[in-house]
């Protein structure tokens, strides 16, 4: 998991604060990408909402392995079709994230 630490104390807080930027998307089937050199490293539900499978990770080993695949751990779901409920922040790291319905704020990081 390399670069996980890769932000000072005070980076931190400004990325926790939006200070990297953000995006909101309500628009079904649209894909967000960000800008070069960013990703998406936490995803606030506005309205309850579903991702599609092209909610991408920046790599398998921070999030987004199917159940049963060894770097991600076993067992778990696959990112995506299941509701996530107003307020829920998931974090991660994600290159694209589309949903299906509801609405997102999305927070950037690099």
């Amino acid at each position: 998991m390399a670069n996980i630490h890769k932000f000072s104390v005070v980076e931190a807080g400004n990325v926790g604060l939006g200070q990297a930027g953000s995006a909101y998307l309500s628009d079904a089937s649209t894909r967000y990408t960000p800008q070069s050199g960013r990703v998406i490293i936490a995803i606030q539900v506005i309205e309850t909402c579903a991702f599609t499978n092209n909610t991408t990770p920046e790599n398998s080993n921070f999030t987004g392995f199917a159940a049963g695949e060894e770097e991600g751990g076993t067992g778990a779901d696959v990112f995506g079709t299941d509701d996530f409920q107003t307020g829920t922040t998931i974090y991660g790291r994600w290159t694209q994230v589309t949903i299906s319905k509801g609405a997102v704020m999305l927070y950037m990081g690099s």
